[in-house]
């Protein structure tokens, strides 16, 4: 079965007519773009978004399937056998044909956008939108001037910046999407005069201040770092978790299956490196406590050993990020749960759009991942009521979500209880390595004023400092996975009693046949988990050294 894959996606907007004196500098602009792209994230495959129009659509859309070996969806501003009509020549018809042959997606505006008309500009506003909400990075090829007409360049640019789309979340003022980075090549119309500095490249970003981000410069890397991360993660080590998911699965199954494994995985390494760490803590003591009992050398290399193997996983774990990795992927397997659930319900939402609005830009990354999973399964909006067969199987699909959590929270091997057992043992482990640190302290010489002509190369000096110095980094860590614990176990008690609340009421609505109450409870209960979802990861992260609450 091949590796499970989340592309990077790149869309494309810019000008259907472009000088042919610069297509030569705007074509290098554009391999300078893709070129660091590939360099930044070289696990990650690329995806691209284009309105197969002539002019920039095109230009990109070569370059990057032929140097880049991306992949097409293409995005059409109506039907193509009608949209196929805009273009004069055979010649364009044709290459037309052959893009859209080798596309692996086709969208096009659904019915009742107000884009499936037959005017010649209707719908591109609709497909330029699209493509900006869906591309991780937009290419626009442009001479900077204002939009000529619905769905222009200038417009779409805007829309790109400002994370606001038109057409999506009419119903909800306050959601949005969290924008993302445009790569504005300064091209010439065909037939106009040509702007100044045609081919170089300008980098637009999102106001980052007003989204509480570092800068534009540097969300764009995150998320091109993350992107690679996360391929290269799935191909060498979510094959387990994807093999689970079944040969049929879906892009989102896939991507839910994969990240729990690698979540799990995250989760035991960190408390393996936790265990290590205080088994060293331990050896040490005990190494110190034989000193004086033994032949001389031995106590310190055995201290010695054990204190470069507490380290080394200490700065082993830290520099792999398994913390950070951990919650990350628990928080993607989360949103590809509700993901799963939602379609199976007869859902077509995006998870990616509800998130809580004031906790969106915390899970950039991760929105953009479930968004381009559920791109890439083409999840359609149902154009008909549907039938009473569908509304059983649909039912049928939201009750068995919600009692499978009930049971995964509640049941007799829960993971409530399951977390609440490890954060006591983590805890203890921590009260042992504070412990023997403090019993270090109060029987070294290191605060005794006559020992003070010993310089930092006695080897037994050094030696008392490492135990000190390893005994409180193994009860941090404790303390850390004993926090982490107990995190979950909180955040999932709130989830389980939410489940357990919306069981009743699932129940009530299938006893009065109230098929439109289920649907509005099962998108509320995805909506409040994922709420509880991002505090737990919001928490997981800001987290500071602190005691524990009583």
């Amino acid at each position: 079965m091949p590796s499970l894959q989340i592309p990077f996606t790149i869309g494309v907007t810019g000008h259907r007519q472009i000088a042919a004196s610069c297509t030569a500098k705007v074509e290098a602009a554009v391999l300078s773009v893709l070129e660091g792209v590939r360099a930044k994230a070289p696990e990650a495959p690329l995806l691209l978004l284009t309105g197969l129009a002539e002019g920039a659509d095109r230009l990109v859309a070569r370059l990057a399937v032929e140097r880049f070996g991306a992949e097409l969806v293409a995005v059409l501003p109506r039907a193509a056998d009608d949209y196929r009509q805009d273009f004069a020549t055979a010649d364009s018809k044709a290459e037309f044909d052959r893009l859209l042959g080798s596309a692996r997606l086709v969208v096009a505006p659904p019915a009742g956008t107000g884009a499936d008309h037959t005017e010649p500009t209707d719908g591109y506003l609709w497909a330029g939108n699209f493509t900006a909400l869906h591309s991780h990075l937009l290419i626009a090829l442009w001479d900077g001037d204002e939009a000529r007409g619905d769905g222009g360049t200038a417009e779409i640019v805007q829309a790109k910046l400002k994370g606001r789309y038109a057409g999506w979340y009419e119903d909800e003022p306050l959601q949005y999407d969290e924008g993302g980075a445009v790569a504005h090549v300064t091209t010439a119309r065909e037939g106009e005069p040509a702007p100044a500095g045609v081919g170089r490249i300008d980098w637009l970003f999102p106001d980052a201040v007003r989204i509480g981000a570092r800068g534009g410069d540097h969300r764009h890397a995150t998320v091109l770092s993350a992107f690679n991360t996360l391929n290269r993660l799935l191909k060498h080590e979510g094959s387990a978790g994807v093999g689970s998911a079944g040969e049929a699965a879906s892009t989102v199954q896939a991507l839910k299956a994969a990240t729990d494994h690698l979540a799990s995985q995250f989760q035991r390494r960190i408390n393996i490196s936790v265990r290590i760490m205080v088994l060293a803590t331990v050896v040490a003591a005990i190494a110190s406590a034989l000193h004086g009992t033994i032949a001389a050398p031995l106590p310190a290399i055995i201290t010695t050993a054990a204190l470069a193997t507490g380290f080394a996983v200490w700065a082993y774990s830290t520099w792999r990020h398994w913390q950070r990795l951990h919650t990350d992927f628990r928080a993607l397997a989360e949103a590809g749960r509700i993901q799963s659930a939602w379609i199976a319900s007869g859902l077509s939402l995006c998870v990616a759009d509800h998130y809580h609005p004031a906790q969106a830009t915390s899970v950039a990354w991760i929105r953009r991942a479930i968004r381009t999973a559920f791109l890439l399964d083409d999840i359609r909006t149902a154009g008909s009521a549907p039938s009473p067969e569908d509304r059983k199987r649909h039912a049928a699909a939201g009750h068995a979500w919600i009692d499978e959590q009930v049971g995964y929270f509640l049941g007799n091997r829960g993971v409530i209880l399951r977390y609440r057992r490890q954060a006591r043992h983590f805890a203890i482990l921590g009260f042992v390595c504070l412990g023997i640190g403090l019993l270090i302290l109060a029987g070294n010489k290191l605060l005794d004023i006559s020992h003070i002509h010993q310089t930092v190369l006695d080897t037994a000096l050094l030696l008392q400092v490492g135990r000190i110095a390893l005994a409180i980094t193994a009860s941090v860590q404790a303390y850390q996975a004993f926090m982490s614990f107990g995190d979950l176990q909180r955040s999932f008690a709130v989830s389980a009693h939410l489940f357990s609340l919306a069981r009743d009421e699932a129940r009530a609505a299938a006893e009065h046949d109230d098929h439109p109450r289920l649907i509005r409870l099962i998108i509320q209960l995805g909506r409040a988990a994922l709420i509880e979802n991002v505090s737990w990861v919001i928490l997981r992260r800001q987290r500071r050294m602190k005691p524990p609450a009583a």
